[in-house]
């Protein structure tokens, strides 16, 4: 939808914070995925499955830096013209859905699957 509307309108690509984070963020789910899926099925291309479970503190870490930067994406967004002219979705009340989406995540979080506390 974004594509067929900046293509209809001849509009630049990639200039907003949030459409740069955007493309990050997808990159990065798209290479989380890979190596999640290539850890998980053919464990051979780390050198074998001892090799490929010892990546999985960085893919769990992964997975949290890019939970924070699609609530980023989500923020800038409320920063785009679009939303500014059109939408109107409050900076605020995405900072709240963020902030109660957060309170649920962070005590789940378990720092001994990262190798630290390893008696806890």
């Amino acid at each position: 939808m974004i594509e067929y509307n900046k293509i209809s309108h001849n509009g630049t690509h990639f200039v907003s914070p949030h459409a740069i984070l955007g493309l990050i963020t997808y990159i990065l789910t798209a290479l989380q995925a890979v190596v999640g899926i290539t850890q998980y099925f053919v464990p051979q291309l780390y050198g074998g499955e001892a090799n490929a479970k010892k990546l999985y503190k960085y893919h769990r870490v992964g997975g949290y830096v890019i939970l924070l930067s699609m609530l980023a994406t989500v923020a800038l967004a409320t920063q785009t013209d679009y939303n500014k002219n059109v939408l109107q979705i409050q900076l605020w009340a995405v900072l709240v859905g963020a902030l109660i989406l957060l309170i649920g995540v962070v005590p789940r979080i378990r720092l001994n699957k990262f190798g630290y506390l390893a008696g806890r």
